[in-house]
């Protein structure tokens, strides 16, 4: 769904709804750019496989047999939103994968960087093939088979990642992500809401999914709740897509003064030149809808 043509007509609440999810789906927080995240520092315990199969180094990294080095940090790899993922939530599932899996993964994450995604995906079913309950690996799997518009393939292989741990987080985030855009609203609430058990207190994007969804669902006090969560999470307004999303669940409650107040924040923050024009033009349309 292209933003150009999601430009072209605000004028009914549906549209403004498709308009709502042009907006996420075109964000900085959901585009699928192939980069790495933040380290975190996940260290692997080591694996018997003999003193000179895998050793730390100087940077907490792993290297392998052949002197490879594997990344510590399987979340690394992961991309937007999924990248933001706390640590702390994880658990301790993918310390577990012995290093010739590992090295796999890593050389999948090597391709995806690199935007070769049939290498990466060749290297990650390679990995799964060797561990089948390598969490990481399903979930990178996932992502790159959605980037390949490959949505339902894509669904199957997050959900895989689940048979390793029902606490999985990064399975759920994916999930919710899929559904958000199969516009399936049901499933896109539940696993949003399963993101946000496990992670209450981090994570932004999980409760603007979460608000996405009770918005299409007509939930609105839940919608409300999620969004304005969302923006308190985001302190630094590094997202004011969250304050679009709010104004849109208030034009759904017939709150055009609130509506009005989060388009304005939302101009205070934006830095897209699209999203600033379109923005401008819907308020405009808006305050003189109020004069009248």
């Amino acid at each position: 769904m292209s933003p150009n043509w999601c430009a072209l007509r605000r004028n009914s609440l549906l549209v403004r709804l498709v308009f709502l999810i042009c907006l996420l789906l075109a964000g900085t927080f959901l585009r699928a750019q192939v980069r790495r995240g933040p380290d975190v520092g996940l260290v692997p315990p080591m694996q018997n496989d003999g003193p000179s199969a895998i050793e730390l180094n100087d940077k907490n990294a792993v290297v392998d047999a052949n002197g490879k080095t594997i990344s510590t940090d399987e979340y690394a790899c992961f991309l937007p939103p999924l990248n933001s993922v706390s640590p702390g939530t994880v658990g301790l599932v993918d310390l577990q994968v012995p290093w010739k899996p590992r090295s796999e993964y890593q050389s999948g994450c090597d391709a995806l960087h690199k935007k070769k995604l049939a290498d990466a995906e060749r290297h990650l079913r390679k990995a799964i093939g060797q561990y089948d309950k390598y969490a990481a690996a399903w979930v990178l799997l996932g992502q790159v088979l959605e980037l390949q518009q490959k949505l339902e393939e894509a669904q199957g292989a997050c959900s895989k990642s689940l048979n390793a741990s029902d606490k999985y987080l990064p399975a759920y985030f994916c999930l919710a992500e899929i559904s958000t855009r199969q516009k399936n609203w049901g499933d896109a609430a539940k696993f949003s809401s399963r993101v946000l058990d496990l992670d209450p207190a981090t994570n932004a994007v999980a409760y603007a999914y979460n608000a996405t969804a009770n918005l299409n669902l007509r939930h609105l006090l839940e919608a409300e709740k999620s969004a304005l969560k969302a923006i308190a999470i985001d302190v630094k307004n590094a997202e004011p897509r969250f304050h679009f999303l709010l104004a849109q669940i208030y034009a759904a409650k017939g709150d055009r003064a609130s509506e009005t107040a989060q388009l304005h924040e939302f101009l205070k923050y934006a830095k897209d030149p699209e999203d600033v024009a379109i923005v401008k033009n819907n308020l405009a349309h808006l305050e003189a809808a109020s004069a009248h």
